[in-house]
């Protein structure tokens, strides 16, 4: 392993649960190791499902041995969170530990879709629904649009 080549500063996060005062479990992603990485972008996609656009950037981040890391765990690098897909002991010398995970990028991509599918009409009505075009149709459940004419 070249370690001048683990050039990030990266946290290790687990999932840890507690208590609260009523007796309900609650959690929080704590930080349980801080160490240096290499992170390196394979690929990036976006796709629009369910009329939300969804983004999501493959890493692989390499670091030095840890046999703990397992799939329940995040890493944080600056504002970016990966969840882990997969941890392997690269050629099962315990000298480095290869992770392929997942960034999911959202910054705000629903607004943005939602404000360019709106078509500035509608029924008046609550339900955002575009204005009929003509025929008998064109009202609302809720009584916001006119019924035919």
């Amino acid at each position: 392993m070249r370690i001048g080549k683990l050039n990030r500063r990266v946290e290790i996060l687990e999932f840890i649960t507690s208590r609260d005062e009523y007796g309900g479990e609650v959690g929080e992603w704590k930080a349980v190791k801080t160490v240096w990485a290499s992170i390196v972008t394979v690929s990036g996609t976006e796709q629009l499902v369910s009329q939300q656009v969804t983004a999501e950037a493959v890493a692989k981040i390499t670091m030095r041995f840890l046999p703990w890391l397992t799939v329940l765990h995040r890493i944080r690098y600056g504002k970016k969170l990966y969840e882990i897909v997969g941890a392997i002991d690269a050629d099962t010398a315990h000298t480095e530990t290869i992770i392929n995970c997942k960034e999911k990028v959202n910054d705000g991509l629903q607004c943005k879709t939602a404000k360019s599918q709106d078509y500035g009409g509608g029924c008046g009505c609550a339900c955002k629904r575009p204005e009929s075009n003509g025929g008998s149709g064109g009202g609302c459940a809720d009584g916001g649009g006119e019924s035919g004419r």
